[in-house]
């Protein structure tokens, strides 16, 4: 036999969790109606709370009433409706509630909305109850190979495809007319946009896109880079068998920037979900095509850099790659100003041996520590300042 207070504890929970369900506080008070329905959730004594008695309990407090589908979906996560099921007990129910407030926030990001349009809406809770159940591997692995085979460029002429190469080098040919190297890129880059042009039809053809893989790319280390982070991660061995098939930004190129955005616009809206890269500097572009992707209530997985020595290594050694010409000191230097506003890059250009970053990101530490070791300077290690971080923000500090 419950206490009063005991059973007063149980009516807080049930009102709780009701909330919870609704995304809304009661909007009438309705003690009688909650004592019952506690009662009736002492599986040991009662048959449970059915769904008869969930919508009267509901409609008491100032609910919608929900339909049997929904009922359903709270007492196990199916969706077909069996007369007689109830909800045995408030552990019970409290399941089910947190598994449709997963499903209203992956669909809707907002639970109340949810659930004002999935409380009788049983063609669209049927929808999402099926595109979220787990997927079978099967069809994945029997898929039949593309009509058309990528013809693949590689990483580290991937930036052939931006747009800011192509002005970069006819401004170079425009000041040195006789440039012989700017004047032989511009024929490579040629012959790497025909093979971009291609794999851009054959993405626009294929009959289903599994991955969208939303970057920022600007300078020819990031082409680079993102070519061989999405290589290796559709060649793992988990990946290989299913033949997933994903939109690679590296290897397709489209010369009208609106019919890119509505290709780009077309794949996301095809992709099941979208492999999000935090980069260097993120974009307007990339962060809104993530936005899409969880607004059509499908995942995004963002993959970021750790900013260890591993990643820095990797990332000089791409840099140097790329830039033969370029000393390793300005390539460093360069990519600081990247990361961190312009103190810390004239810092370091300015011979400064000893530097402390309290609100740097891992990265730039890492590539600071990389540059201080590989500078040669005679100048004596001084403390100049400090950054701190301000929300978003970096404010310079003088010593």
């Amino acid at each position: 036999m419950k206490s009063r207070q005991e059973k007063g504890k149980a009516a807080n929970d049930l009102s709780k969790c009701i909330e919870d369900l609704t995304g809304q506080k009661t909007p009438i008070e309705c003690p009688e109606a909650l004592a019952t329905a506690v009662n009736l959730l002492d599986g040991k004594k009662s048959a449970g709370l059915g769904l008869s008695q969930l919508n009267e309990l509901l409609l008491q407090l100032g609910y919608d009433r929900v339909s049997p589908m929904l009922f359903m979906y709270l007492c196990d996560g199916t969706i077909q409706y069996e007369a007689g099921r109830s909800i045995a007990s408030l552990a019970q129910l409290r399941q089910g509630v947190d598994r449709f407030r997963r499903l209203a926030l992956l669909f809707y990001g907002n639970v109340k909305f949810g659930f004002k349009r999935l409380a009788l809406s049983e063609e669209d809770l049927a929808d999402h109850h099926a595109r979220s159940a787990p997927k079978s591997k099967e069809p994945y692995k029997r898929r039949h190979p593309s009509i058309l085979e990528l013809k693949q460029i590689s990483g580290e002429e991937t930036f052939y495809l931006g747009y800011v190469v192509q002005r970069n080098l006819e401004q170079r040919l425009k000041d040195h007319p006789n440039d012989g190297q700017a004047k032989a890129m511009l024929k490579r880059r040629a012959e790497i946009v025909k093979t971009g042009r291609f794999n851009h039809e054959v993405y626009l053809c294929s009959d289903h896109m599994d991955v969208y893989v939303a970057t920022s790319m600007r300078e020819k280390h990031e082409y680079a880079m993102v070519h061989e982070w999405t290589k290796e991660i559709f060649a793992s061995t988990q990946l290989k068998a299913l033949n997933v098939r994903w939109f690679d930004p590296t290897q397709a190129y489209c010369a009208d920037r609106i019919d890119k955005g509505l290709a780009e616009a077309l794949m996301l809206k095809r992709a099941q979900c979208t492999l999000y890269f935090a980069q260097e500097s993120d974009t307007l572009g990339k962060d809104s095509e993530l936005a899409s992707t969880l607004a059509q209530g499908k995942p995004v997985i963002a993959y970021v850099p750790e900013g260890g020595d591993e990643y820095v290594n990797d990332l000089v050694g791409v840099l140097k790659r790329l830039n033969p010409g370029e000393g390793e000191v300005d390539l460093l230097l360069e990519q600081l100003r990247v990361f961190e506003p312009p103190p810390l890059g004239r810092m370091l250009k300015s011979g400064v041996g000893c530097l402390t970053g309290a609100g740097s990101s891992r990265r730039s530490c890492s590539l600071a520590s990389v540059a201080r070791q590989r500078t040669t300077t005679t100048a004596a290690p001084r403390f100049c300042g400090t950054y701190i971080r301000l929300g978003f923000r970096f404010t310079w500090i003088p010593a």
